[in-house]
């Protein structure tokens, strides 16, 4: 572009450096031409190119906006994965929605799926699945609303539905997202980890959920399945009709595209 807009001398050159100047010029666009009529066909050449640039941004733009359209009724049931199991030594219950999730975790048990069941703790200031600060959670125990002392709802609600207490293992402590726990599990059970291992976790997280253990646990030879409790509301199909939905699919790629930066930038498996 910038050979076309140099300027043109109307006198003939009269140099033969001016004059090659001149040739090179024209050149750029068009076979040489001489006379007023090379500064037309130069024109025309800029106007061809700024013409053809614009119809590769179209295009270019247009395919991007049929890819996504294509995609988007489909971007909630790809979050979504669920691997065939038909027998793993271990079930690991991720924290986020204990009940659902030990519901699953009882349901592998009793079809004999899975041998245990290991549970990572919610936090302690977490109560019917909301974080509250430190001053509510001590007035809810002044109140006797809430028990510190008491096991973990996962666990006494596996217990309760029949599942023997030495077959649940709860994680020593709570761990702050997916990676995190990923890499407690790895921690705790080194040296006995099982060749496959299931995690229970919500539909919506279960893609990404999968991605992390798998790259955590790269350097081990455990095999990672996911299995999405089934207790889930969420509804994958025309999830953009529900705002709820929407706004999970939506928080839930974000996670995904922080969580495939943070292993890119990170060791994924460190060594333990």
């Amino acid at each position: 572009m910038a050979d076309c807009e140099r300027p043109f001398r109307d006198d003939p050159p009269t140099s033969a450096f001016a004059e090659g100047e001149s040739q090179n010029v024209l050149s750029s666009c068009a076979p040489p031409l001489a006379g007023r009529g090379g500064k037309g066909m130069t024109a025309q050449c800029c106007a061809r190119r700024r013409r053809t640039f614009r119809r590769i941004v179209f295009v270019l733009v247009a395919a991007l906006l049929l890819a996504l359209g294509l995609f988007i009724p489909h971007a909630g049931s790809w979050l979504v994965v669920q691997d065939t199991v038909s027998h793993a030594e271990a079930a690991v219950v991720l924290s986020g929605l204990p009940t659902s999730r030990a519901f699953a975790a009882r349901d592998l048990y009793r079809r004999g799926i899975v041998d245990a069941i290991w549970v990572i703790p919610e936090p302690e200031a977490k109560i019917e699945g909301e974080m509250v600060g430190d001053e509510i959670f001590a007035e809810l125990i002044r109140l006797r609303l809430v028990d510190p002392s008491a096991e973990q709802w996962a666990r006494r609600l596996l217990v309760a539905m029949g599942v023997p207490s030495d077959k649940i293992v709860v994680l020593p402590a709570p761990a702050h997202g997916t990676i995190n726990e990923a890499r407690q599990v790895r921690q705790v059970f080194h040296g006995r980890l099982p060749e496959r291992l299931v995690l229970i976790t919500s539909k919506s997280a279960s893609r990404r959920a999968r991605y992390i253990f798998r790259r955590v646990f790269q350097r081990d030879d455990v095999e990672i399945l996911s299995y999405p409790t089934p207790y889930d509301p969420f509804e994958a199909r025309r999830w953009w009709t529900a705002p709820r939905n929407a706004l999970t699919v939506v928080t839930e790629y974000e996670k995904l595209l922080i969580n495939v930066l943070t292993l890119a930038v990170g060791s994924a498996a460190p060594r333990g």
